[in-house]
């Protein structure tokens, strides 16, 4: 083991970040129905293709990991919680690492072994931790390609969100998937390849696992907000141990659009205590039937809930954009805002109301 960690570490030190490189491959990755929002340099949203591959017969033990790599993951520190690692930046991950389930599938190819350690269902999104180490030069362009897909769903977007921490690459990556009623999902990842400063590092993984949803009821809504050719529809929330997740629709008029344009509605929240919230979406996927390309469905999570807190209300607000001619134009669009009390299940919309503000950097990091 120490071997190993001298090399990576003195590789390390002599590499610089390729940000050209990388900022093309990020570009060249966005394509499909699925809207996305590409997160400044390590995280990204892409749109996941349909698996076309079927298989039956998914289990954890389906890949497991020599008794030497075992004993050298054991002796890692951060190892069993990369959820911990994230935490620092994202509140509320914590609860993640606390409900889900262990995975624990190994497999090495050309020097490079990717494992995956913990994954959670909670009925809107699968999430689930995986490291990178070996014999290769990991540097902070480091990161792997190829999308994880769930057989149970198609056009969706795929959250992946990574960073080195002590000479390894750890990462979680994040499916939606909207359906209660699906007591378990089954996930496939294939990773293309291991990207460093070095160059592009093909291999043989391949991943198949399935997870078990947290069971919890969800709240229908049935509420629609309008505001200046835009209506938000909200269709269900659900209150689970680790998160809060929203589904709703943008519907769009037609005239708002001209030639071209797009439109993104989003989501902040604040509880009855003045705690405010981020609330990311995770992409929008457009259904056949839709009036416009626009008329999107999303699914959002919020993170962090006060306990304490009894009521929680969501503030949607919508960003325009389109061309005036050769000039670009954007405004933004608030809503009336749609209030939910936890305790006893009901919701309202309220009229007018005053839009809380996110703290300077939460701000940032939604945008």
């Amino acid at each position: 083991m120490k071997d190993k960690e001298i090399l990576i570490k003195k590789a390390i030190e002599q590499i610089e970040v390729p940000e050209d490189q990388l900022d093309l491959i990020i570009s060249n990755a966005f394509f499909g129905p699925a809207r996305t929002k590409a997160r400044k340099r390590r995280k990204w949203l892409i749109p996941a293709i349909a698996a076309s591959i079927l298989f039956t017969g998914i289990s954890v033990a389906t890949l497991t990991a020599s008794p030497a790599l075992a004993n050298y993951m054991t002796e890692l520190p951060i190892i069993g919680s990369v959820f911990s690692i994230f935490s620092e930046k994202e509140e509320g991950l914590l609860q993640y690492e606390r409900f889900s389930e262990k995975v624990g599938l190994s497999k090495t190819s050309n020097g490079v072994t990717i494992s995956i350690d913990q994954a959670v269902y909670d009925g809107t999104n699968v999430t689930f931790t995986y490291t990178v180490m070996g014999d290769v030069e990991l540097d902070d362009s480091t990161h792997i390609t190829g999308f994880p897909t769930l057989l149970e769903a198609e056009d969706v977007s795929t959250s992946m969100e990574w960073e080195m921490k002590q000479d390894i690459l750890v990462g979680i990556n994040s499916i939606p998937h909207l359906n209660e009623e699906a007591a378990q999902v089954n996930v496939l990842w294939e990773p293309a390849s291991l990207y460093t400063k070095k160059g592009e590092i093909e291999g043989d993984w391949k991943f198949e696992f399935a997870v078990d949803q947290l069971k919890k009821d969800p709240i229908v809504l049935d509420e629609k907000v309008l505001g200046s050719g835009v209506t938000v529809h909200f269709t269900e929330v659900t209150f689970t141990d680790i998160a809060v997740n929203i589904a709703y629709q943008q519907l769009v008029d037609p005239s708002l659009l001209k030639e071209s344009g797009a439109v993104e509605a989003e989501l902040i929240a604040q509880d009855n205590l003045g705690n405010v919230y981020k609330v990311p979406h995770n992409g929008g996927t457009a259904y056949g039937g839709a009036n416009t390309q626009e008329d999107l469905f999303w699914t959002a999570t919020m993170r962090g809930l006060n306990p304490e807190a009894t009521v929680l209300t969501f503030y949607p607000f919508a960003h325009v954009s389109h061309m005036n001619g050769e000039t670009p134009e954007s405004y933004r669009i608030e809503f009336d805002a749609l209030e939910i009390n936890m305790l006893e299940g009901t919701h309202k919309i309220n009229n007018n109301p005053i839009f809380p503000v996110l703290k300077e950097n939460e701000e940032n990091e939604s945008n």
